[in-house]
This record gives C-alpha cells, sequence and structure tokens, in this order.
C-alpha cells in the first residue's frame, strides 16, 4: 500500500461516524415508511373483532417489498462495515510508536495545523513532518494485512 492511499484512509477516518450516522438514518427513514404505513382502526372502543386476533405489526412485515428489504439489509451491513473500519484503523494507530501516533492522530484525525502539533509535541513543524511519513510508512506496511482496510472504497 501506498503512502498517498494511508493518507486517503485516515482522512476518511473523520468522516465514519457521519456516515454511520447517515445509513441510521436512512434505516430509520425505511422503517418508518414500510413499518408504519398502516392505515388507522377506529378507535370508538368497540369491539369490532370476529373472534380471531389480528397482529397489524406482522401484516406490516410481511407487506415490506423484497427491494426495500435489501436497501435496508445493506444500510445495516455498511454501518457494520463503517464501524468495524473504524475500529481497525484506530488499533493499527495505536501500534504506531507514541511520537508517530500522537502526530498522525492530531494531524490527520484531530485537524490540527502543523504548529499546534510542534508545540504539543515539542519539536519543529518539519521534524514533526519527517515522523508523519515515518508514521505513514509504517501504516502502509500494517494495512497491508487487514482485510477490512484493504477491500474497503474511500471516498472523500
Amino acid at each position: 500500500m501506498e503512502r498517498e492511499q494511508v493518507k486517503k484512509i485516515l482522512l476518511y477516518y473523520r468522516q465514519i461516524d457521519d456516515d454511520i450516522r447517515l445509513c441510521k438514518q436512512m434505516l430509520c427513514e425505511y422503517e418508518e415508511t414500510c413499518y408504519y404505513n398502516i392505515g388507522g382502526g377506529t378507535m370508538d372502543g368497540l369491539p369490532h373483532g370476529k373472534g380471531s386476533t389480528s397482529n397489524t405489526t406482522e401484516k406490516a412485515a410481511l407487506a415490506v417489498n423484497e427491494s426495500d428489504r435489501t436497501a435496508m439489509r445493506g444500510l445495516e451491513e455498511r454501518a457494520a462495515q463503517l464501524a468495524e473500519l473504524k475500529a481497525a484503523i484506530v488499533c493499527e494507530i495505536n501500534k504506531l510508536p507514541f511520537s508517530q501516533k500522537s502526530i498522525l492522530y492530531d494531524f490527520y484525525i484531530s485537524g490540527y495545523q502543523w504548529v499546534r502539533i510542534s508545540i504539543k509535541i515539542r519539536y519543529s513543524a518539519t521534524q514533526c513532518k519527517k515522523i508523519r511519513n515515518c508514521g505513514l510508512d509504517n501504516l502502509a506496511r500494517q494495512f497491508v494485512g487487514i482485510p477490512i482496510i484493504q477491500k474497503f472504497i474511500y471516498t472523500l
């Protein structure tokens, strides 16, 4: 894996929570339109049944189109993949030496400027950039063995 790919992955890390939130929001909207579009019954307090029980939730679930079910499953899988991806990225970053881990986290995940990072870690900005490059190279080697990171499609 190349250094530029690792940069894309680390920049994408910031968006993972938003993407998970979007998947869950879209899933809720699907559920509302599919499951909760049941016609209302009369609520006059009088019995209207004919001696059998009726389960409106079950009827609503059976009435959902297969395409809607597929879309909802896809959204659930996407959210799970994103959570797994985020955990894998953090796990690999945590395996780095402290200076590399700190600089990569501050620059790519927290979005700090070089001046702030150099003050925090007490190195010059140039030295911080060299440490970052070493950290990116180390992450590139580490990411090769992680299937979720390899197969995921990153969009920025």
